[in-house]
């Protein structure tokens, strides 16, 4: 009888513990389901020294709709965004972005960069693209 009261309470223990929680691994406090998304360019960027050259890149938003910002990083050296504070606003899933690159930039056959989103509570993994300087 006392073995059945034990494996009982036991029993009654591991469910609450399982099921009273309610916590989904989410940060943000009550960001719950929200999910972001970010994808950088398919195909690497060219720029040549002294222009400019546009991209595109989209974000995937669930159960949340604000502003995302983006976060560049990488960029090869006299390479950069021209626009001061990207991001995508609200209610807009992909946004064109400018990269110039100085006159004396120095040409590459192509650098690793990386595209970070945050919003609605949430921050992405970096999404890689291509950079290159070309003439």
């Amino acid at each position: 009888m006392k073995r059945m009261s034990l494996a009982l309470a036991a029993g009654l223990f591991i469910t609450v513990g399982l099921t009273g929680c309610g916590d989904t691994g989410s940060s943000g406090g009550g960001s719950g389901d929200k999910k972001l998304k970010v994808t950088a360019p398919g195909t690497a960027v060219t720029v040549k020294p002294g222009a400019t050259e546009k991209f595109t890149v989209s974000v995937t938003r669930e159960k949340f709709d604000e502003d995302v910002s983006l976060d560049f990083k990488g960029l090869p050296d006299g390479v950069s965004l021209e626009d001061s504070s990207p991001k995508i606003e609200k209610g807009v899933t992909k946004k064109e972005f400018t990269l110039k690159a100085a006159a004396d930039a120095k040409e590459n056959d192509g650098k690793e960069a990386t595209v970070t989103a945050k919003g609605g509570g949430k921050t992405t993994d970096p999404a890689k693209f291509t950079v290159k300087v070309k003439k």
